[in-house]
């Protein structure tokens, strides 16, 4: 297993707390695929991931407000363009972390082979105390697994999202400019799920209280033709009463059997629309976190470049005096500082212009995406209206059907009941 110089305690960490953003729903529906320019590939090329090597050792167990967790500490060697050295400095990831790259390459490369995650594969060592020093340890070997995979993919290891999973410092990836349509879309979703969530939960148990309520009419009724046994001059009387009862309890259960099929199963269907909108929403936030988090690299990198044209200075014009001692030592020991610098320099610049052209096409992904999002959600915003409607008058049709049965079974007892004669003898008597 590879090492790095130094204690994995001497390197900076992101924060423990750091979360990435919840993007572990994916949206049924997908842009085409289409390779990214980073990874493009003919068939005449060989497919053939470059050299990288990602190590996940040292697990840590943190204690926060919101319940504790274990965070693991990754070192990468890779000969990539992409990331910001041979040897990016390690960094201290937690397994939603892991969720968020995976739920991430997947929506970038719907068409490839992304790794699966520990416990959405297998679940049979998911048994006991998760902060075992046993379960830590299978889980770090199932990652390590996971992160290998994704480091011999040619086009999974050159993603922006698995560059920013394993270098960056700082990995609470937010919105910087969150964008008031869609966040109040959000909290609607929110709020619609929250409510029908609460509908079930109480349709629930008035089903409960029905159900409990026909096994009541049928032991009525049970009861009442053990009252025939007894009064034998009113016997047939007594057995149409309870037939009447029981016919009262079957229509009450074809009311909540229509009740389920045409109301709570609407129900459930909306909640299963509002997961997919709220899916969406999501996948729209990731565009843009990917367009924002591009534009600073790209800011970074172009800081970078004007820093190796102007040696030994600041951005701000300041003399950087560390940047001159740097350069003095490495000329002492036979480096040829200006040629490093024209080689660094043009690196740079071809970066740069490279991304550029990502930064181009990923906020025109991502303002494609938002229009196509307002676009979508009006239509959900209709149907979920005509639902719910539908859905609401079939729980009153059911209603008013049991009732019109109730009252018609209730009458047509009556002629029987009011035949019922006392003899004068029995009164007599």
């Amino acid at each position: 297993m590879p090492t790095v110089n130094g204690s994995p305690d001497s390197f900076p960490k992101s924060s423990p707390s750091a979360t990435p953003p919840s993007t572990s729903s994916i949206p049924d529906t997908r842009t085409p695929y289409t390779i990214p320019t980073t990874a493009k590939t003919s068939l005449s090329e060989p497919f053939v991931a470059k050299p990288m090597t990602i190590t996940i050792s040292d697990p840590q167990k943190h204690a926060e407000a919101q319940g504790a967790f274990v965070s693991y500490l990754i070192t990468t060697h890779t000969t990539l363009d992409t990331f910001s050295s041979a040897r990016p400095r390690p960094v201290r990831r937690r397994f939603q972390d892991c969720v968020w790259l995976h739920n991430a390459l997947m929506l970038e490369f719907p068409a490839c082979i992304v790794p699966p995650l520990p416990e959405k594969h297998r679940l049979e060592y998911i048994k006991g105390d998760r902060f075992s020093s046993e379960f830590i340890e299978r889980r770090r070997i199932s990652l390590q697994w996971f992160l290998n995979r994704i480091s011999r993919h040619p086009e999974l290891q050159q993603s922006q999202c698995t560059r920013v999973f394993l270098e960056s410092a700082d990995f609470v990836r937010v919105i910087k400019k969150p964008d008031e349509r869609f966040v109040d879309m959000k909290e609607t979703v929110d709020k619609l799920e929250d409510n029908l969530n609460t509908v079930e939960r109480l349709y629930s148990r008035i089903g409960k209280r029905q159900i409990d309520l026909q096994q009541d009419y049928n032991s009525f009724a049970t009861s009442i033709q053990g009252l025939s046994a007894m009064e034998t001059n009113i016997a047939s009387q007594l057995n149409e009463f309870a037939e009447t009862t029981q016919a009262y309890a079957k229509a009450m259960s074809e009311m909540n059997r229509d009740e389920d099929l045409l109301f709570l199963n609407d129900v459930h269907e909306l909640l299963a629309y509002c997961h997919a909108a709220k899916a969406t929403l999501r996948a729209r936030d990731q565009k843009q976190v990917d367009f924002e988090e591009l534009s600073a690299y790209h800011h970074r990198t172009a800081q970078e470049r004007d820093r190796t044209k102007h040696p030994g200075r600041n951005l701000d014009g300041g003399l950087n005096i560390s940047e001159l001692v740097t350069d003095k030592i490495n000329e002492v020991r036979g480096i040829n500082m200006e040629r490093a610098r024209r080689e660094k320099l043009a690196r740079l610049d071809r970066k740069v212009k490279e991304l550029e052209s990502e930064v181009a096409r990923a906020n025109d992904e991502s303002n494609a995406f938002s229009e196509q999002v307002i676009k979508e959600y009006e239509i959900f915003d209709q149907a979920k209206t005509e639902e719910l409607k539908q859905g609401l008058v079939a729980y009153a049709d059911s209603h008013i059907k049991f009732f019109e049965t109730g009252v018609s079974v209730w009458e047509s007892i009556l002629p029987t009941l009011e035949s019922m004669h006392i003899d004068d003898v029995d009164r007599d008597a």
